[in-house]
């Protein structure tokens, strides 16, 4: 399955680190306050999840690789 890519807007870094979630994608994940989220890196791409996964598995999705039989 072919997803295309959506752009819901962009986050500034803090100075603390800290980035904030614009509210599009928060309604459309469904993600609410306090929510926990997971990060994931490949290849100097940075993926933000909702819940924890296989990362072979997220890598596979993210870049459209297909499974080996």
């Amino acid at each position: 399955m072919i997803m295309d890519a959506k752009f819901i807007g962009k986050s500034k870094l803090t100075g603390q680190g800290q980035l904030t979630l614009p509210q599009e994608g928060r309604k459309d994940l469904k993600i609410a306050a306090k929510s926990e989220v997971y990060w994931y890196e490949f290849n100097d791409v940075l993926v933000l999840i909702k819940e924890l996964v296989n990362p072979k598995e997220l890598a596979n999705f993210v870049f459209n690789k297909k499974k080996k039989k």
